[in-house]
C-alpha cells in the first residue's frame, strides 16, 4: 500500500509540473452523479437488494485548478428490504489537469460524516449511527463545449462507523464508480 501511495505522489507532483489547470480561478461547478448497487445472497430465501448512492456537489476553482468541493451524498434504498435513506456530507480538495483538448483529469482528497453508509449490501443509516470517512479519488472530466461536462471517478473510502451497541468503532473499505454530470456556471 505505502508503494502504491509513493507511485501516486510522484505522479501528482510530475503531472502538477508539466500541466497547466483549464478551469480558471473564480469558476463555479455544479454537478451529480449516481452509482447503482445491487446485491443477491446465493440462498434463495433472500431478496435482491438495490439503491442508489446520489452525490450533489458544488466546486469553486479558487486558484490554477485547485478546487473546494463540498457535498452532500444520498444513500437511497430502493424497495422494503434496502434499509434506511442516509446521508453523508464532506468536503473535498482536487486538482484538476490539463492535458489540452476537452478531457480533464482530476485528483484529491476529502473527509466527511454522515448519518450511515452502506454495509452488506443494506444503507445503515438512522439517528444513532454516527460516521466518518476519508475519501480519495481520481477521475476524468469530459468537456462538452465550456459550460458543461461528462464526469467519471473513482473513489476509494475508508470509513468508522459506531451506533448505540458499539463498544469500538468499526473500520472498512467502500471502493465505487460514479458517473455525471457537470455545469460550470
Amino acid at each position: 500500500m505505502k508503494k502504491i501511495v509513493a507511485v501516486l505522489a510522484v505522479l501528482l507532483v510530475a503531472g502538477v509540473g508539466v500541466s497547466t489547470a483549464q478551469v480558471l480561478p473564480g469558476k463555479f461547478e455544479l454537478g451529480t452523479s449516481i452509482c447503482y448497487y445491487n446485491l443477491k445472497f446465493d440462498d434463495a430465501e433472500s431478496e435482491a437488494l438495490n439503491y442508489l448512492s446520489i452525490p450533489i456537489r458544488f466546486g469553486w476553482t479558487f486558484w490554477q485548478g485547485l478546487e473546494i468541493e463540498p457535498e452532500v451524498q444520498l444513500f437511497v434504498p430502493m424497495g422494503d428490504t434496502g434499509g434506511d435513506t442516509a446521508y453523508f456530507l464532506q468536503g473535498k480538495l482536487l486538482y484538476n489537469f490539463s492535458l489540452g483538448g476537452n478531457v480533464v483529469p482530476f485528483i484529491g482528497g476529502g473527509a466527511g460524516i454522515g448519518n450511515g453508509i452502506p454495509v452488506f449490501g443494506i444503507v445503515e443509516g438512522g439517528s444513532d449511527i454516527k460516521t466518518f470517512a476519508f475519501t480519495g479519488l481520481v477521475g476524468l472530466k469530459l468537456r462538452i463545449g465550456n459550460s458543461a461536462a461528462l464526469r467519471i471517478e473513482y473513489r476509494f473510502n475508508r470509513f468508522s462507523w459506531e451506533d448505540e451497541f458499539s463498544i469500538d468503532k468499526d473500520w472498512g473499505n467502500w471502493h465505487n464508480v460514479l458517473v455525471g454530470v457537470s455545469i460550470f456556471l
